[in-house]
């Protein structure tokens, strides 16, 4: 027989016997142990003893060719695959048999009495086709990393690009909150109005675009923890009641009285979330008549139970040949509506992604100015309430917010539209003890010179960053129990996971919301007083 050309794969042939006919190096390399011996007519058995290999360690299979010749082939375990194909090389017809491992059957055609050339030419072409689909693999292969490098540029740079523009809109919505507190003109008023909704419509859209790419680079994490069914919606009922009420329209929010008081594992922020936006959307486009949200259970063996949510509306309706393209996204049912209404066409798409998710699917049936039915089910199970912390005992002056006077603040902040911000809103609140750091390593230097009782520090600045700066400041004696606020315009779980990871106790995203400070002051400024009271003590 002819040398067989190099092949990467472990490829040989045997008889009837099981004794070797011929091999690739690819087979020697694989089974060295026994290299020196092999040779035309050495029996898979000496084969396994030279190896100390047990029994049927080589995946030998009958190829089958007729009459009383029938050549084994043998081919690396960690090499097999299913094909079922016929090829053609030299004139040659091979039927690559189906099995868990590739082995080469000669078609009845190829019958001669030159047995060594009909072995090496149905060997030949199971090589070759071996080398096809090792090209293909590697093809393929190199594809998926390509697609995986793709995704995570893609999300490194949303992630990027929302930090980038949440930068400037904190001091756009920031600057508008304070001065709506001064005296403005009817006009000025209006006006200033239109700069805090474009501000906040500006943000809906980034947040939007970020929740997508969480989900396409498959960064969200399902929570599985009760969920009161009676409470989720009463919650969102009260969300729209104003909106609601403000465009005349009746919202319901109804279940079965039986199993108002259902409890059930899931993830109820993520519920919530595409219940918001199928809420949202239904108020917006009706403009008379209800919207009904509505929760109908089912149950099933044992715990197992199956929610149906919908939301109906008696809006515009959708036209059929818009509804295959309505979870598309960036995608809404009529370029029209975009321009009447807004809205970046993401929502349901997100929606649709968060339920697949979860296991369900997004459903929809309308009809022209008849309105329209979205609705999904989840499959759960029943479960036990979480218990309730029992309220702390409020003293008689518990109502009153916290003295913040005589409070000393560090604000490390690079953005000079951003330290303008967040002072005044300090200054609202009471505090007028606040420090400015430009970088974390000056951030550092001025807790080494003096003593802060409370540290707002943003994660992203020159020299040391905020994460860098809060190890080294948490190092120090003196600031063990000081509270360190993260304040970055980086929103995804993974950063905030990174923020408290190093000692930070809060994370507040930018834009900075003037209540969310106020809370996180009120909450973190009493632990500050107690420790100064007890060291006091």
């Amino acid at each position: 027989m002819n040398e067989l050309r190099p092949f990467s794969r472990s490829f040989a042939v045997f008889d009837d016997q099981q004794c070797l006919l011929d091999w690739t190096s690819g087979f020697a390399e694989e089974f060295s142990d026994a290299a020196s011996l092999l040779t035309k007519g050495i029996s898979a058995k000496e084969i396994y003893d030279a190896c100390l290999l047990p029994e049927r360690a080589l995946d030998l299979s009958w190829a089958g060719r007729g009459e009383n010749k029938k050549p084994l082939e043998y081919i690396n375990n960690r090499q097999t695959v299913l094909v079922e194909q016929e090829v053609s090389a030299s004139g040659n017809i091979v039927r690559m048999a189906q099995s868990t491992s590739i082995a080469s059957q000669v078609h009845p055609s190829m019958h001669d009495s030159n047995d060594e050339l009909l072995r090496s030419a149905a060997l030949q072409v199971s090589i070759s086709v071996l080398k096809q689909r090792e090209e293909e693999n590697s093809r393929l292969s190199a594809q998926a990393q390509a697609a995986a490098r793709t995704s995570k540029v893609k999300s490194e740079f949303l992630a990027n690009m929302s930090h980038e523009i949440r930068t400037p809109m904190n001091g756009i919505l920031g600057m508008a909150t304070q001065l709506s507190n001064t005296k403005l003109t009817d006009s000025q008023q209006e006006m200033l109005d239109i700069i805090t909704s474009s501000g906040q419509s500006l943000l809906v859209i980034i947040n939007d675009i970020l929740n997508l790419s969480k989900i396409e680079a498959d960064k969200i994490e399902l929570e599985n923890r009760p969920v009161v069914l009676s409470k989720l919606l009463k919650d969102l009922e009260l969300l729209f009641k104003g909106l609601a009420v403000s465009k005349d329209i009746n919202l319901a929010a109804k279940s079965q009285l039986e199993m108002e008081d259902i409890v059930f594992t899931g993830d109820e922020t993520r519920i919530k979330q595409v219940l918001i936006n199928l809420l949202g959307n239904a108020i917006k486009f009706t403009d008379q008549g209800e919207v009904i949200l509505a929760a109908e259970v089912t149950k099933g063996p044992k715990e197992n139970v199956r929610i149906m949510f919908s939301v109906t509306d008696t809006g515009m309706g959708i036209e059929q040949e818009y509804i295959e393209k309505l979870f598309d996204a960036f995608s809404q049912a009529d370029t029209s509506i975009t321009r009447k209404f807004g809205g970046t066409g993401l929502g349901l798409t997100i929606a649709s992604k968060l339920l697949t998710l979860m296991g369900s699917e997004l459903k929809v049936e309308s009809e022209v100015a008849k309105g329209s039915t979205f609705f999904f089910a989840i499959e759960t199970s029943i479960c036990e309430a979480e218990k309730q912390v029992p309220p702390i005992q409020k003293s008689d002056n518990a109502l009153e917010k916290n003295d913040c006077s005589q409070l000393t603040i560090l604000v490390a902040e690079d953005n000079k539209t951003n330290q303008i911000v967040l002072k005044g809103f300090l200054n609202r609140l009471g505090v007028n003890a606040i420090t400015i750091a430009q970088d974390g390593e000056e951030a550092i230097n001025l807790c080494k010179a003096e003593h802060f009782d409370l540290i707002f520090m943003d994660m992203q600045m020159p020299v040391k960053d905020g994460l860098q700066a809060t190890v080294e400041i948490k190092q120090m004696e003196a600031y063990h129990d000081v509270p360190v606020i993260a304040l970055t315009a980086n929103v995804l779980e993974e950063d905030k996971k990174r923020c408290l990871d190093i000692g930070m106790c809060d994370f507040i995203s930018k834009p900075i919301s003037l209540a969310l400070l106020e809370s996180a002051l009120n909450t973190w400024s009493q632990k500050t007083i107690r420790v100064d009271k007890n060291q006091a003590v």
